[in-house]
């Protein structure tokens, strides 16, 4: 008798995704498109699936009216709101669609963005993370094509060019899908190498964006940071937008957005593009709660990578944490689905204290290095529980900078 499961694409098992490759006869083709068109603002988008043996019996997607509209397919498909059930064939099937290109933040400011020259945009908003209904240990052998006005330029995370089509494989999951940032258009695009990495910044032509100051930035820093985030993507696109824009900095996939005007180097001694590229190279999730941790582990490491690096002296480093203390005074330590700003601050303040903790009560054999690495070696999913529990296991019993903490 076959046996079928649900396979979720957000939860899929590292044990469930090792069984890739093993047997061919498991594998279903899924081919990504999207074609790019300034005149309606939209991607148009389709989804093929080939496959035997019926291996996919049913794909689940949460599709916001609001943001996918002219969703149709040759197979079953049912629509309940923002709820869409596709059906494949027995040998596969298309669904299409098409999806709004712009996207605004909460505060109005947008951080996607589309007009008659380029096109800036996260692939996650183009192809909505979906559930599988499929023959257990079935998985995907996926790729991305996309399309654009003739002469543009195309960069993705996975490599570029238009039209061409890119391998995806994400082993954490069975159902690959098109993650992190990319752009089209008439671009100004650098190309360099760090530390075995190949790194591309591409921009709107004309939006001055410090390409070489960025690439310069990331050879000087990258070292430091692969020495506790080793596992940074061998490709990674940096990519901006013009003035318009969201002044801050997001992470995607192998891959992060920063505005043009964000200095490398902040007043407070912070770096944006520091922050935002080690939650590329973590990829550290947080569970209910714990997104203070994972914001404050990366606007620690902000600072320490700068200093470890070179790039700030002593005592510009003790400035920048006195700096961001005095900052948040009075913003507790608190459990939150949303850090940000001044509760960001507090947090760092956490990571240093915590710090100083696991060097003194270890005679300087650890850090809190060792306790990222032992986060990451896990799911890279974190609570504040195993947050907890980690750091007493490292030092061998209760941990006062965590007093106060959820």
């Amino acid at each position: 008798m076959l046996c079928w499961c649900l396979i979720l694409c957000a939860g899929s098992t590292i044990a469930d995704a090792q069984k890739k490759a093993v047997n061919t006869e498991l594998i279903y083709r899924i081919t990504h498109r999207a074609y790019l068109d300034p005149t309606s603002g939209l991607a148009q988008i389709s989804i093929a699936l080939d496959q035997d043996s019926h291996l996919v019996r049913e794909v689940n997607f949460r599709m916001p009216p609001t943001h996918f509209m002219n969703i149709r397919s040759d197979a079953p498909l049912a629509i309940q709101g923002d709820k869409v059930s596709w059906q494949p064939g027995a040998s596969g099937s298309t669904l299409n669609y098409d999806a709004v290109i712009a996207h605004r933040r909460d505060n109005g400011e947008m951080d996607a963005q589309i007009t008659q020259h380029w096109a800036l945009f996260k692939l996650d908003h183009l192809f909505p993370a979906a559930t599988t209904r499929a023959l257990k240990s079935a998985h995907a052998d996926a790729q991305l094509v996309l399309s654009a006005p003739q002469g543009w330029r195309i960069e993705t995370p996975y490599g570029s060019g238009a039209d061409r089509a890119f391998a995806i494989n994400n082993p954490e999951r069975l159902f690959d899908q098109p993650r992190g940032w990319a752009m089209a258009g008439k671009l100004a695009i650098r190309r360099d190498n760090s530390s075995g990495h190949n790194v591309s910044v591409a921009s709107p032509m004309g939006t001055h964006l410090r390409a070489n100051d960025i690439l310069s930035f990331l050879n000087w820093t990258v070292p430091s940071l692969l020495e506790v985030f080793p596992e940074l993507p061998s490709r990674l696109l940096i990519v901006s937008g013009t003035q318009d824009m969201w002044r801050g900095g997001l992470s995607g996939r192998s891959s992060l957005y920063v505005h043009p005007d964000r200095p490398l180097v902040s007043g407070n001694r912070t770096s944006t593009l520091l922050h935002e590229l080690v939650h590329v190279a973590s990829r550290m999730r947080a569970k209910s709660g714990a997104d203070w941790i994972v914001e404050g582990i990366a606007e620690y490491y902000s600072v320490e990578l700068l200093y470890r690096s070179g790039g700030i002296s002593k005592n510009r480093y003790d400035m920048a944490f006195n700096m961001l203390e005095k900052w948040s005074a009075g913003y507790p330590c608190a459990a939150t689905d949303r850090s940000q700003g001044k509760r960001t601050a507090a947090a760092v303040g956490v990571m240093r204290a915590l710090d100083q903790e696991i060097r003194r009560k270890t005679n300087n054999q650890a850090s809190i290095d060792n306790l990222v690495r032992t986060v990451l070696a896990g799911s890279r999913t974190v609570s504040n529980h195993s947050f907890r529990e980690a750091a007493q296991a490292l030092i061998g019993g209760p941990v006062t900078a965590l007093d106060g903490c959820p």
